[in-house]
């Protein structure tokens, strides 16, 4: 049998593909990530939100009023773009800036009463999404999935630190 230079191309393109980028785990990762983001933006428009605020609001929903210093922390952002991230958010009623009483430099973050009407119809696009992403996984391999999930997190989290 004769191999053609056509069957020779497409064995070494699927040998590159395999020991390039696209072969790896970490290229998998960012292939769900997109997915996941794209599908919790979706599910989040239909609320009025834009992917981020939902995090934004679940820091000052489980912690209360936060500076805009502490929850640029919790999210992981400069205190700039925290400031420039809740501007839409107070305009549409969802939260409220006022000034500390005891530093007046200190801008401090609310929820509103507003934005606590949303918060069950946010958890429940979450767990929605959550649903659809393990779908096709059975109870054992959820737990292995969460379990690595974590572990990579960790591990991440301490790379970065």
């Amino acid at each position: 049998m004769t191999i053609t230079t056509a069957q020779i191309r497409r064995k070494s393109d699927r040998a590159q593909r395999r020991s390039g980028i696209s072969g790896t785990t970490s290229f998998l990762f960012v292939q769900v990530a997109r997915y996941h983001r794209k599908r919790a933006g979706e599910l989040l428009g239909d609320l009025g939100l834009h992917l981020g605020q939902e995090m934004i609001l679940e820091a000052l929903w489980t912690r209360g009023a936060l500076s805009q210093s502490e929850l640029a922390e919790h999210a992981g952002v400069r205190r700039a773009t925290m400031t420039v991230a809740l501007r839409p958010l107070e305009k549409a009623g969802l939260v409220e800036r006022t000034c500390d009483p005891d530093d007046r430099r200190i801008m401090r973050v609310v929820a509103t009463e507003k934005s606590l009407v949303l918060r069950p119809k946010v958890y429940a696009a979450w767990e929605k999404l959550n649903r659809e992403m393990i779908s096709n996984l059975d109870i054992d391999e959820r737990r292995v999935f969460e379990r690595a999930l974590r572990k990579v997190r960790n591990t991440m989290r301490h790379q970065l630190a």
